[in-house]
């Protein structure tokens, strides 16, 4: 399975790092999967440290766990994580609309959305799933913090993994226009300039997609 990453450009420990990181999302390397140095050193014709370097920048980005006994695992989200990603999520978005006034552009906000509906088109989950983060860090953005919203980005390896789940699961990019209609309802939000409507709509939003990835985990874990 390993011989699928491509090693073409940038740095070799780089692109292991984005074949592993590409593996995890679309499923290739399953929740709990170790991640053996020495296969994947042998199969990719690469030293191990090299691979254990990439490995370390998967890890960096909250894919891979380090399990005693066990060394790299792929990330297996307990119902906890899940609430502290999504809480954290929720709180940076939920302040961004809070803080709402008559002079808040939407510009960017906007664009976003704009290159959602494009490439909602493409039916390509990936595609699909960064351009829908880009509208929500530009939400985050109204903040204007560059801290805030550096922080942000670090969610939002986590946040790809859960929606590529929940795109996988519930085949919501089966119905590109209730999806389109789902993000419009928060840019109408935003668009009224009212901080307590357009909190109220992004928490809704957040809150509905954490209970889902959340209720679709525990019942993976309930399978195993």
């Amino acid at each position: 399975m390993v011989q699928q990453i491509e090693i073409a450009h940038s740095s070799t420990v780089q692109q292991v790092a984005d074949g592993l990181t590409a593996m995890i999302l679309d499923g290739r390397l399953k929740p709990g999967e170790r991640l053996r140095e020495s296969v994947l050193a042998e199969n990719l014709k690469l030293s191990r440290n090299t691979i254990r370097e990439a490995v370390r920048i998967v890890q960096a980005g909250g894919l891979v766990r380090h399990r005693a006994n066990h060394g790299a695992v792929v990330w297996d989200p307990t119902d906890a994580e899940i609430m502290d990603v999504y809480n954290a999520r929720l709180h940076l978005e939920a302040t961004a609309a809070r803080s709402l006034s008559e002079d808040t552009s939407l510009a960017e906000v906007h664009a976003a959305m704009e290159e959602f509906r494009a490439v909602l088109k493409t039916g390509d989950p990936f595609k699909i799933v960064e351009k829908d983060l880009a509208i929500h860090t530009a939400v985050v953005n109204l903040l204007g913090s560059r801290k805030l919203t550096a922080f942000y980005r670090q969610l939002v390896t986590e946040l790809r993994y859960f929606m590529l789940i929940l795109s996988l699961e519930k085949h919501e990019y089966d119905d590109p226009d209730a999806l389109e209609a789902e993000h419009q309802r928060i840019i109408t939000a935003l668009d009224t300039h009212d901080p307590v409507l357009a909190e109220n709509v992004v928490r809704d939003t957040i809150i509905e997609y954490r209970e889902a990835i959340r209720h679709i985990i525990s019942a993976r874990h309930t399978a195993d």
